[in-house]
Order: structure tokens, then C-alpha cells, then sequence
């Protein structure tokens, strides 16, 4: 209103500037018709055709802010869905079907690496005797020191129940080792305590696999889980890794 006041009160100068200009071109004299004709006509047409307008232009306004805010929602709801889409509810690495994908596109790339197999160990026992919930609580605690380990260097996943899995790109053999048994120690360091104040001891077994060049999932994945049943079998909280690792590379110590 006061926007269309203000074009109307301009108009009803112009309108009285235009008569007065063609009145005197035309010889005549100023007298009370035109004048008020030329108020009376931008008062009749100017304000309620500005009126209109200037409202319509702020519907057309407020419609592109509350769109702008709609697409705005939109892209941070997208994001959280592709987030979700991609991470483990509970522990927030990774899920299996984007670290395998990760992987493989990785894998293409011909850079090599190493991956590490992570299983909690005695897991049942903790569920059966603490119940689900210290469970979980130790899922957590068991994935925040994996992420906290390996950091940007590389990928953190939960690949099953109890079961992690971690790549590093381009890492060297030794490189994994080395990352495996600070995860290792990082966790058999750890005190959960349950609400009974109870220390729930944890630890994990860790399969390594190393890949010099082409990393393929599938095979790393054989490799890593038969050295973590080494590990399993040879009294746990331990990492193994294969003897042989390829033509040049030699032997290894198997577990450790």
C-alpha cells in the first residue's frame, strides 16, 4: 500500500505537470477541472492498478523464498538419504554393499593395498552374558577405534554382525600390519562398562590380505577371512596374515 501510495502521489505530479505544460503550449489557463482531472484519474487508475501489482510482485517474492527454502530442504534431506544409504545405522562406517563398491572402483585403479578383516571376539559371550545392548555398546566402541585408526587413509566398513573391514589404497604390506596391530591393541586397551559398572574386556582377531597392484575384492576377501580363522583358531586376539604372499615377496611370520 504505501509503495502504490507513493507511484500514485508521482503519477498525480506528472499528471499535473503534463496538463499544466499542454495547457500552456496550447495558450489556455490553469482552472479547477483539469486540475482536479488530472488528481482524480491517477487516483482512480494509478493506485489500484500499483495496489494489484506491487501485491502480486510480493506473492511472486514470498513464493520464490519458500521455493528456494523447499529446494534448500530438499538438497540436506538428499544428502542425509544418500548418507544413510551408504553408512551402518549404528556405527556409522561404511555398510557392505558401499564398501565393496568402493573397493572395486579402487581396485581399477591398479594402485594395489591392503585390506584387514576385523572380528570382535567372543561376541555371543558379551551379548549372552551382558545382553544386546553392551552388545552394541561394544560394536561402537570397537568401530569408534577403527575410525579413529585409519582416519582419511582409507576405508572403514562394518561388513557383518560383528565384522569390520578396512582398505587402505596403495599401502604397503608392512603398512597394513603395522595399521592392523595398532587396531588391535587400540581395542584390547578399551574398558566398556557395562550399567552394572562391570569392565567387559574386548578384542579383536584381524585378517590381513595385500594386493601389489590390481585389487580385486572377491580374492582379497578369501585371503583376509582365511587369515582371521587362522587367527580365531591360534587363540584369538591376534592378527594372521598369509605365508606366501606372491613370486619375490617371500615368507612371512603367519600370525602375531
Amino acid at each position: 500500500m504505501f509503495k502504490a501510495a507513493v507511484a500514485t502521489f508521482m503519477s498525480i505530479i506528472a499528471s499535473l505537470v503534463i496538463c499544466w505544460a499542454v495547457l500552456s503550449l496550447a495558450g489556455g489557463g490553469i482552472n479547477w477541472f483539469p486540475v482536479i482531472m488530472s488528481i482524480l484519474c491517477p487516483l482512480l487508475i494509478a493506485f489500484p492498478t500499483c495496489t494489484y501489482t506491487f501485491y502480486q510482485n510480493h506473492r511472486i517474492a514470498l513464493a520464490h523464498a519458500q521455493l528456494e527454502a523447499a529446494h534448500t530442504e530438499l538438497a540436506d534431506v538428499y544428502d542425509e538419504l544418500a548418507i544413510a544409504a551408504r553408512t551402518d545405522g549404528m556405527t556409522r562406517l561404511l555398510n557392505r554393499s558401499s564398501f565393496v563398491t568402493d573397493l572395486d572402483e579402487i581396485g581399477q585403479r591398479g594402485a594395489g593395498g591392503v585390506l584387514l578383516v576385523i572380528d570382535a571376539d567372543d561376541f555371543k559371550n558379551i551379548n549372552d552374558t551382558h545382553g544386546h545392548l553392551v552388545g552394541d555398546q561394544a560394536l561402537c566402541a570397537i568401530a569408534s577405534v577403527i575410525r579413529n585408526v585409519v582416519g582419511e587413509t582409507g576405508l572403514a566398513a562394518r561388513i557383518g554382525g560383528e565384522e569390520f573391514g578396512v582398505f587402505v589404497e596403495a599401502a604397503s604390506f608392512d603398512d597394513g600390519v603395522q595399521l592392523a596391530e595398532k587396531v588391535r591393541a587400540d581395542i584390547e586397551r578399551l574398558g566398556l562398562r557395562t550399567p552394572s559398572d562391570m569392565v567387559v574386556p574386548l578384542s579383536v582377531s584381524i585378517g590381513v590380505a595385500f594386493a601389489e597392484s590390481r585389487a580385486d575384492f572377491s580374492l582379497l576377501m578369501t585371503i583376509a577371512d582365511s587369515q582371521l580363522y587362522r587367527a580365531k583358531r591360534n587363540g584369538r586376539n591376534r592378527i594372521c596374515v598369509p605365508d606366501f604372499l606372491g613370486p619375490g615377496d617371500g615368507l612371512r611370520a603367519a600370525c602375531a
